[in-house]
């Protein structure tokens, strides 16, 4: 599929290139810029002069939105400082974060990225930021020459082509230039923050699911059950979530499944066997801890600490999380058929003020492996109450990373209607590839929006104490900011692919 798709966009290509050869496209006012295409129309001029019309209100949209764009400005220059500094100190290995292609917003090319999705996000995005400009120079009296799509075999963003005269005229006051800067990266957070709410609201019109990940083969239920499989109840308690689980488990001596196979309900009964495999056993620099000098062993199951059952990883992590360092405790194991017990006095853990026991582990249920998605599900709900510190901003900006949309891999794991699901997906990529476009283009750094904002108003400040000389030292600052940053990404791909060399 690479190699056709390579094969047509080359084919293309060479058709541009012969149609520019020929004087055609400049005949049909289309500019070549190597395979991308700008197509120029008058066409929605008049409607740019309708939408233009209510000038104070897009001025006070404008002036409103400035003081995010100097925010955003900072926070991504401190990025790029602290990139720099982590390239410097500790470069990382190679990964898919560091690949050239992802550094692309280009779906498809970018990995992490959704054709369909990732297109429907990113024309939106374009449209709204040039389409933004477009207005300002109306309201601030520069004229709109055309407007027009970006064509790379398929329409790519549209943009607005300003009189360049005009607006760099000195009739067109500083203030009136931020504006127009100013307005594609406001038009794209206000487009962020309602696609956002309107994905964060959408949430709430999907259910989690219990789904079957695994089934090991020394499982009563291997089989029966398998993986994909949905459960629907255990012994007679509906489950939607680990904590309906851990309740259902804490039942009886044996397991009464109700799950979905294909579409089909079906039963199975199963003697119950619930709790923590231990997977290994921790050490750091050869030092043993607690659980290795009780004597628990890697493949135990652990099923109760004191008088408390673990049934769910999440039970034993809320038990844990109780205990402090020097304290005692009980734990109760199964091993080959037989109850153990163990007395554990437990050291401080690495990273928290609780109990630390030594050991890693996974749920075991009978021999099944459950997915809980209602814990991913709160997980998304409460990013906008993480935003409050800057680690809340960072994921934001992260997120494809993290989550790529509800994608059929991870629809099965929620119950909803497909229409939710296609309106996730679209207010999820509208929302980030706008947040990260106007984030993007806050870099103090020409020819980005922010870096000639920053040369706007740096020239007003400096012009006042050195009269001429200021707006040379402002262009100068600028000039070394860009190169400093576009240098920073560069090698920010550059380093790591090196270390994958060497």
């Amino acid at each position: 599929m690479w190699i056709v798709a390579i094969v047509i966009f080359i084919t293309y290509w060479a058709i541009v290139e012969i149609l520019k050869t020929k004087g055609i496209l400049e005949k049909r006012n289309i500019t070549a810029i190597g395979p991308i295409l700008m197509i120029r129309t008058k066409k929605g001029l008049n409607l740019l002069e309708k939408i233009s019309k209510p000038k104070m209100f897009w001025r006070v949209i404008a002036n409103l939105g400035i003081p995010s764009i100097f925010l955003g400005m900072a926070f991504m220059f401190i990025l790029v400082l602290l990139m720099d500094y982590r390239l410097i100190t500790t470069p990382p290995k190679p990964s898919p974060l560091t690949s050239p292609r992802n550094v692309l917003l280009i779906p498809g090319v970018n990995q992490y990225i959704p054709v369909v999705w990732g297109l429907i996000g990113l024309i939106i995005t374009l449209v709204v930021h040039e389409f933004s400009h477009a207005i300002l120079c109306r309201v601030e009296g520069v004229r709109v020459k055309s407007l027009g799509i970006l064509l790379a075999l398929l329409p790519i963003g549209g943009f607005a082509e300003p009189d360049e005269s005009e607006l760099m005229d000195k009739r067109i006051g500083r203030m009136q230039r931020i504006r127009i800067f100013s307005a594609g990266v406001i038009s794209n957070f206000i487009l962020a923050l309602i696609a956002f709410s309107v994905f964060f609201y959408l949430l709430g019109f999907i259910s989690p699911l219990v789904v079957v990940r695994d089934v090991s083969k020394d499982s009563a239920a291997y089989g029966l059950i398998e993986g994909g499989d949905i459960i629907l109840s255990i012994n007679g308690v509906d489950v939607k979530s680990i904590d309906d689980v851990s309740n259902a488990l804490k039942i009886g001596n044996n397991l009464k499944i109700v799950y979905k196979h294909n579409g089909e309900i079906k039963e199975v009964a199963i003697p119950k066997i619930a709790g923590i495999n231990v997977t290994g056993l921790y050490r750091e620099d050869n030092k043993i801890f607690p659980a290795e000098k009780a004597g628990i062993r890697k493949g135990m199951i652990i099923f109760r600490i004191n008088n408390e059952p673990t049934p769910t990883l999440k039970d034993f992590m809320d038990i844990m999380k109780r205990t402090k360092p020097n304290e005692t405790i009980q734990i109760f194991v199964y091993n080959k058929g037989e109850v153990k017990v163990f007395k554990v006095k437990l050291a401080k853990s690495p990273n928290n003020n609780h109990g630390f026991l030594g050991v890693f582990a996974e749920e075991y249920i009978s021999g099944i492996k459950l997915a809980y998605s209602d814990l991913f599900l709160k997980e998304l709900k409460s990013i906008p109450s993480r935003l409050k510190s800057v680690d809340g901003w960072i994921l934001i900006i992260a997120m494809p990373f993290t989550f790529p949309g509800f994608s059929e891999a991870i629809t099965k794991y929620f119950e909803g209607n497909t229409i939710t699901f296609y309106l996730l997906n679209t207010f999820y990529w509208i929302a980030w590839i706008n947040f990260y476009v106007g984030l993007f283009n806050c870099l103090p750094a020409i020819p980005l929006d922010g870096g000639r904002i920053l040369h706007e108003t740096l020239s007003a400040l400096l012009s006042k104490r050195f009269g001429e000389r200021g707006e040379e030292m402002s262009l100068n600052t600028v000039k070394f900011l860009a190169i400093l940053i576009f240098s920073s990404i560069i090698l920010s791909i550059i380093i790591p692919n090196l270390n994958l060399k060497t």
